[in-house]
């Protein structure tokens, strides 16, 4: 067997967060210094991604508080936002490991209850109809300080920025309009929503629009390497600050691999990267780059939340992708369009997962359930036939791999 390891760069040194923080700070991306925009102001929001991404608030709400305070703000008209869209709440336990040690206990910490229709405002209607439903405590608020991780996603192109306002401060209505434009016309997938494309990403761009109903933002992107690892920090303008976040992201996150491979074995990344399937379909959609038409990849991934979603299963038991596509342009369901990214994949190249989920609910997907990870490579290779090209990417999540022109 041929093997080949596909793995983001690793470098040697720990980032200092502290100081890439201060740093972006003090050079902010078209905007004013936070410092500036905080003085006189008497409420401050401050969004933070929720347990299903990398904890990197905890590494930089002592800065931004210390900030705010230095500024003026008091403790107690502070709030910690949960942008967490349509996902399921957090315990108590998961909150206090999001924010970190440090935060003071009189800084209340609100979740987004995306089906709690009297939290939400309707401010206005997107070009490509999205009605935008934004959650009343950051319309209330004077300051919205964002924090966000900038990462490959595989139909809103990257994560962080204007994500966490929308879908992430938004009522379910705003989450399924703007989801559903990752549909094409006929119910296929648009092409133009795919991991690392903002040019014409209808999905991207209506999030950008959505995101402007909301005002007073100052954006904090937070850059992770493949290894979720903190590399680089870009802050200011909601726009502006995550664009200039998501070339430093792309340099770090694409990886070239000359040719595909006929057998991936991919590790999702560990918690919170596979914290359940919807979570761990990311990793399986950046490791499935890196398969030829026919080929097989191997995920391992614990999924310790299950599924994720009540809608997503579902979705297997309509048909094949043709019928999903129809069903899903009628009445469509959050996760929808994961099942049917899904499907297609599996149309393309047979996946074979080790995982912590009961075995009926993976080949119920059409995905090979193996006890093991020798078992699961034992049986692609079987399927493949003698010495197939092999990749492992130790970390699936963290990188894009790509054949280079």
């Amino acid at each position: 067997m041929r093997v080949k390891v596909v793995a983001p760069p690793k470098t040697t040194a720990a980032a200092d967060a502290v100081g890439l923080l201060a740093r972006a700070l003090d050079e902010p991306v078209a905007s004013a210094a936070l410092a500036d925009l905080a003085i006189g102001k008497r409420q401050v929001v401050i969004s933070i991604p929720d347990g299903t991404r990398p904890p990197v608030a905890r590494l930089v709400l002592p800065t931004v508080l210390a900030t705010l305070q230095a500024s003026g703000v008091a403790l107690h008209n502070i709030s910690i936002f949960i942008a967490s869209g349509a996902h399921a709440g957090s315990s108590e336990d998961d909150l206090r490991q999001l924010v970190g040690e440090g935060v003071p206990e009189e800084i209340a910490i609100h979740q987004n209850y995306a089906r709690r229709a009297p939290d939400f405002r309707l401010v206005g209607i997107t070009r490509r109809g999205t009605p935008i439903m934004l959650n009343n405590l950051l319309l209330e608020a004077d300051l919205n300080v964002v924090i966000g991780s900038v990462g490959f996603h595989y139909f809103a192109g990257m994560t962080g920025g204007r994500k966490m306002i929308v879908p992430g401060a938004c009522h379910v209505q705003t989450v399924m309009a703007n989801h559903k434009l990752t549909l094409a016309e006929d119910g296929s997938l648009n092409t133009l929503c795919a991991n690392g494309a903002l040019d014409g990403n209808p999905i991207h761009e209506d999030m950008v629009e959505g995101a402007a109903y909301l005002g007073n933002i100052f954006m904090i992107n937070v850059v992770l390497d493949g290894w979720a690892e903190v590399k680089d920090m870009s802050c200011g303008h909601p726009v502006a600050s995550h664009l200039e976040a998501v070339k430093r992201a792309k340099r770090l996150l694409e990886v070239p691999i000359g040719e595909r491979c006929d057998l991936a074995v991919a590790s999702a990344g560990g918690h919170p990267l596979d914290i359940d399937f919807i979570q761990t379909h990311k990793s399986i959609d950046h490791a499935a780059h890196a398969v030829r038409d026919g080929g097989a990849l191997v995920i391992a991934a614990e999924c310790s939340a299950g599924i994720g979603s009540e809608t997503f299963l579902p979705w297997f038991g309509v048909g094949d992708a043709a019928a999903v596509s129809r069903k899903l342009l009628a009445q469509y369901e959050l996760n929808g369009q994961t099942a049917l990214s899904l499907m297609k994949k599996l149309e393309r190249i047979r996946i074979f997962m080790v995982t912590g989920l009961e075995r009926a609910p993976v080949e119920s997907m059409g995905i090979a359930f193996a006890a093991s990870l020798e078992d699961a490579v034992a049986a692609a290779q079987a399927a493949l036939g003698a010495s197939p090209l092999t990749y492992v990417l130790p970390i699936a999540w963290g990188i894009l791999p790509f054949v280079e022109a």
